[in-house]
């Protein structure tokens, strides 16, 4: 399809923070999409390298389908997503992390999975291991739902919490925006008020997106508190309507509550139980999810559940069990180096989501 300078049919948003090692390949696997009908925003969120210089070189190579943003001052991932939305002129919304790919027929896979019902379509991805390995993923839930049912199963993590494996119609982001000033999970909080907001959703396991987990990410280094989650969550509150926090959906609120603490601690073990740090905040963790938040969560979700309760009792072999699992779904090896991310940096992509011991 031709690409319409004034009414591109599709806005790719990509945040960039001190990604200058993986721009330019990000960047270049948007740019070769078989469905030509788009327009890039990169977003530069204030970096320190030489990040906004390449972005730039690459704006003039690729000046009608690529524009840059260069924010002020660096004001995290969701403030660059957001900036990114209000430059948009496509009807439809996608997003990419910078140190990933899209595969070529990310647009034109997500597109056909479209009709005039569904506003939110979830893709397949491709894992990259840190040890060089791949591998197809997808969400475990896969078919067409309406936005309600969609909702509940991202809750209960059926449905990925990224933003970069959807595309989104347009309007869904004039009710709800990213959440500015949120550490951890601002992704996944507005995911699920996305799914809520859809009329319809639908869920395919066709691979559209390469996702790279190396032993070096940001997000697996840094150690996390529980209080890292509590813009997100705020901001979940605000946004997702009444009813998909009681009555039925009751059991599926508390699983998402309780797998953001689960994820939390993940996190944190992955760093390594040497650490003072980390222990810290798995004991928190342990003390937050209560019991009643574990027989709803059991209710909704037994995998999580049950993983959630073996944190609870038996903390060293959850972690011994997850140690185990990143390793054989991941390639990661060892505990990371925390300290190394700055306050606002756009996090790298980060294996999460279930139990940690499937």
């Amino acid at each position: 399809m031709p690409h319409n300078p004034v009414s591109p049919r599709t806005t790719v948003i990509l945040p960039a923070y001190n990604a200058a090692e993986f721009l330019e390949r990000a960047v270049r696997s948007v740019m070769a999409q078989t469905d030509t009908d788009f327009e890039l925003i990169v977003v530069d969120d204030h970096s320190t390298d030489g990040t906004l210089a390449l972005a730039r070189k690459l704006e003039a190579e690729f000046r009608s389908q690529l524009t840059v943003i260069a924010l002020p001052f660096n004001a995290g991932v969701s403030a660059a997503r957001n900036a990114g939305l209000d430059a948009a002129r496509g009807g439809w919304l996608s997003f990419i992390d910078s140190d990933d790919e899209y595969l070529p027929t990310f647009l034109e896979t997500m597109h056909a999975a479209t009709s005039p019902g569904v506003d939110l379509v979830v893709g397949g991805r491709i894992v990259v291991q840190s040890d060089g390995q791949e591998r197809p993923n997808a969400s475990r839930a896969l078919g067409e739902f309406d936005g309600a049912e969609a909702c509940r199963l991202a809750m209960c993590d059926a449905l990925t919490p990224f933003p970069w494996d959807k595309l989104i119609r347009r309007g869904l982001f004039e009710k709800v925006r990213f959440a500015e000033g949120a550490a951890r999970f601002e992704d996944m909080a507005n995911n699920v008020v996305l799914h809520s907001l859809s009329r319809r959703v639908r869920s395919i396991n066709t691979p559209v997106y390469r996702y790279y987990i190396m032993d070096s990410s940001l997000t697996w280094g840094r150690i996390p508190t529980v209080a890292d989650t509590a813009v997100a969550m705020k901001h979940l509150d605000e946004h997702l309507g009444a009813r998909f926090k009681e009555g039925k959906y009751t059991p599926a609120y508390n699983c998402m509550r309780t797998l953001v603490i689960l994820q939390v601690a993940q996190s944190a073990i992955a760093r390594g139980s040497d650490s003072p740090a980390a222990a810290a905040t798995v004991a928190a963790c342990r003390r937050d999810i209560s019991w009643a938040m574990l027989a709803k969560t059991l209710a909704a979700q037994k995998v999580i559940g049950a993983g959630a309760t073996l944190l609870k009792l038996a903390p060293r072999v959850y972690s011994l069990l997850y140690l185990r699992h990143i390793h054989a779904a991941y390639g990661v090896r060892k505990a990371m180096t925390p300290g190394s991310e700055a306050p606002g940096a756009a996090p790298s992509s980060v294996p999460r989501g279930g139990s940690g011991i499937d």
